[in-house]
């Protein structure tokens, strides 16, 4: 490179840098461009597969919002009914009601079962969910503005199968006619009903209301429906806090004194109607399919001759019996 002038190597050293640029670029540069364009082409993929999530997440929050809204609905729906169905306690709510109303002279209180169809799904399937009635029918009578009302023997003239002269007399005194505006029982009756009507629009409806004129009185008489469903996935916590839902009332009572069926005389001394004997012409009534065909003739023969108490060789009814100090 001696022999070189100074122009020639000024030409060869530009060479040489052009040589080692050209290095450079093809060895470094040209790779890292290319892994640029990899990682540019990567955060394209990852930007696509972020605005899929973001597009997802939106469509789950509307999702979520619409499924909250159904489950108000749903729910909503669910409280239009009874959870579940009681007898015994649809039956005291009504009594009570009707009590607290003022129109306590019960004739007869009965519940039954009112047929519902099934419910069709607009697929053409049938609903799991069934739908469920149940009627009370109840009957109350009116006074008559003579004879003296009784409701729970609060007007009753025996005590302890005793007799109380002086309450009756007094009851005897008080048959007469005290006007028509004495009678009463209708407006509380109705007033009973609206009451009912109120207490939940939804479950209880007024199915039929009938009134019959008797002898001097009225009979009142109404069908109340409660309605109820089965929920088998139910979304909704049930409300059992209405009275109409759950037992309000005692759970046990006082029996000591009770029996079942009338005995011909009531042996009982914790009994309010000790010592009480039937009648012999009670007491000959029936066909005792119990016993023999031949016990029961003598029987009726001996009461029809001599008397319940002495064909029972009783004598006289048993004293009650004194409690000691």
């Amino acid at each position: 490179m001696g022999n070189l002038g100074k122009r020639e190597r000024y030409i060869l050293i530009l060479l040489g840098i052009a040589i080692v640029v050209l290095l450079i670029y093809y060895f470094g540069i040209r790779n890292l461009n290319g892994k640029y364009d990899e990682l540019v082409a990567t955060r394209s993929q990852l930007q696509a597969q972020l605005d899929y999530y973001e597009a997802l997440k939106t469509q789950n929050d509307e999702a979520l919002s619409q499924i909250n809204q159904l489950k108000n609905d749903i729910s909503d729906v669910e409280g239009r009914f009874l959870p579940y169905i009681s007898s015994e306690a649809i039956e005291q709510y009504v009594l009570k009601t009707f009590e607290d109303a003022g129109c306590p002279y019960l004739v007869s209180v009965n519940a039954e079962d009112v047929a519902q169809q099934t419910v069709t799904l607009p697929d053409g399937t049938t609903a799991s969910d069934r739908l469920i009635v149940k009627r009370i029918v109840v009957q109350y009578s009116t006074t008559d503005g003579f004879n003296i009302a009784e409701y729970n023997r609060s007007t009753s003239v025996v005590d302890h199968g005793v007799v109380d002269d002086a309450a009756w007399n007094a009851y005897l005194d008080e048959m007469y006619w005290h006007g028509s505006g004495s009678i009463v029982g209708y407006d509380e009756f109705i007033s009973a009903l609206e009451t009912i009507e109120a207490e939940n629009p939804d479950c209880i409806k007024i199915n039929r209301i009938a009134i019959t004129t008797e002898g001097g009185y009225t009979l009142l008489n109404a069908e109340i429906d409660f309605y109820s469903a089965t929920f088998n996935y139910r979304v909704s916590e049930a409300d059992t806090g209405a009275p109409y839902v759950s037992w309000a009332g005692a759970t046990s009572f006082d029996t000591a004194g009770g029996f079942i069926g009338r005995p011909f005389v009531i042996d009982n001394p914790a009994s309010e109607w000790f010592g009480v004997m039937m009648s012999d012409e009670e007491a000959a009534e029936g066909d005792r399919a119990f016993s023999t065909y031949y016990s029961n003739a003598i029987f009726e023969q001996s009461v029809q001759s001599i008397g319940l108490a002495a064909t029972l060789e009783i004598g006289e009814a048993p004293a009650p019996e004194v409690p000691e100090d």
